[in-house]
């Protein structure tokens, strides 16, 4: 079944998001502890929330996601001075 605009609403409300890229750094890590983004299910795979799809199933798959991301950290700008923790 094709995900729609009103899952995405949804699952937005259920998490409280508000846009992401003007999102404090804060609110983000709260976003993240409550898992609106990923978690780790029963098998203690890693999982999408939004789509259940699993994202690892074990610490190398973790870590090979991991390195990969810190490919793209490299790549991305630093959040201006107001959304930033530091």
């Amino acid at each position: 079944m094709p995900i729609t605009v009103s899952d995405i609403k949804a699952h937005r409300e259920q998490f409280d998001l508000g846009d992401i890229d003007t999102m404090h750094t804060t609110e983000y890590r709260r976003a993240l502890s409550d898992g609106a983004f990923f978690w780790i299910d029963h098998h203690d795979f890693v999982r999408s929330t939004f789509t259940e799809e699993i994202f690892a199933t074990n610490r190398e798959q973790l870590d090979a996601m991991i390195e990969h991301l810190q490919q793209y950290r490299d790549k991305m700008p630093s959040p201006p001075g107001w959304m930033s923790e530091k």
